[in-house]
């Protein structure tokens, strides 16, 4: 059978059938394009309203029925979030909330110490602490610490304690908490403290030597 004969008995020559997944095809790369446009747009203007209404008070809308609402105090601001029960502070903090020093190295087993923060006057490890349990909390982590201008911040740069600077916060807190309950730690009360927090770049020392100094300038200027 001809080619002729296919197409005059209602088939299609092979020169039609490629035209039209042309069009098919171009119709749909266009169609697509527009739709994204049209979500990057949406997307700009959720973000531009979410920075315009975030101000010392923060509301997530609730995901599911399960949720919990929570106030508490962060670096000297007042939150109001609704959670999830499954949620971590550390998850909060820094995922939700957006404060970036709150690390998570050891993927969420508590073993590493860089997602340390301060609740209620004690060093706290966020990752294994649920955020609904965190109601009425005072929470303050090294944002806070370096907003305050607090001597640690002086005597760590002073000390070149960071080199990747990754587990720095969580020392920084671990090692505030100390001289909040202890201004005048021994050299043994420091590394016990510390003990839980890993250091990969291995600048426990200068660690040690900068609480020292910091502790010198607090009890200077008592």
């Amino acid at each position: 059978m001809d080619v002729k004969g296919q197409k005059e008995s209602g088939g299609i020559s092979r020169r039609e059938f490629l035209k039209d997944a042309g069009i098919l095809a171009g119709g749909a790369a266009i169609g697509s394009t527009i739709f994204l446009t049209a979500c990057d747009k949406a997307k700009t203007n959720t973000e531009t309203t979410t920075v315009t209404q975030t101000k010392t008070i923060i509301v997530i809308p609730p995901a599911d029925q399960s949720t919990g609402s929570i106030s508490f105090t962060l670096n000297n601001k007042a939150y109001l979030v609704t959670v999830e029960p499954g949620w971590t502070l550390q998850y909060l903090i820094h995922d939700r909330l957006g404060i970036t020093s709150v690390k998570d190295m050891c993927f969420g087993y508590g073993a590493c110490g860089s997602c340390t923060i301060i609740k209620d006057g004690l060093p706290v490890l966020s990752c294994m602490l649920l955020a609904i349990e965190c109601n009425g909390a005072v929470i303050e982590t090294a944002e806070g610490i370096a907003e305050a201008n607090h001597p640690l911040i002086e005597a760590y740069i002073l000390n070149n304690c960071m080199q990747c600077g990754y587990c720095t916060p969580g020392l920084i807190v671990t090692a505030k908490a100390l001289l909040d309950n202890n201004p005048d730690p021994s050299e043994s009360d420091i590394m016990n403290v510390m003990a839980g927090n890993i250091c990969r770049c291995g600048t426990y020392p200068q660690h040690i030597k900068a609480v020292l100094e910091a502790s010198r300038w607090i009890l200077e200027n008592k």
